[in-house]
């Protein structure tokens, strides 16, 4: 499988590697894509008829910003918020990656200036397990 097969340019900021989750049962498939910046999302149903899909279900959705919190010594996937996030919660989860140990990142959309925000780290950032290949890029 080749990289352009496992990702997607986001419809909403343009970043280069929206994420693809697929899933397979039976005669059916679905197809998540994530942007791990802005959060824009789309998500897909297919039904196989031979070697034809066709699409059952299509659901697109605007980000309003993402983030991944990677608690020490733990391991956790993207998230996407879908509407604004309140204050409160933006500012809980800059204190969870900047004072309390937790790896990962934070990005807002801005809605007056149509673009992303990183507040904290960097989606492309790798990060360990149990202190392995700490700060690795």
């Amino acid at each position: 499988m080749q990289l352009h097969d496992m990702s997607e340019q986001c419809a909403q900021c343009g970043f280069s590697y929206a994420r693809i989750d697929t899933e397979v049962w039976g005669q059916s498939s679905s197809r998540r894509v994530m942007c791990p910046l802005c959060g824009w999302s789309l998500y897909e149903e297919y039904r196989w008829e031979g070697s034809t899909q066709l699409v059952t279900k299509r659901t697109e959705a605007r980000g309003f910003g993402a983030y991944r919190l990677v608690p020490p010594g733990s391991y956790t996937g993207y998230n996407a918020f879908h509407t604004e996030p309140s204050p409160e919660l933006v500012a809980q989860l800059q204190d969870l990656l900047t004072t309390r140990g937790w790896k990962g990142y934070l990005s807002l959309w801005d809605v007056r200036q149509n673009k992303v925000r990183l507040l904290v780290g960097h989606p492309l950032a790798k990060f360990s397990v149990d202190g392995m290949n700490e700060g690795a890029a």
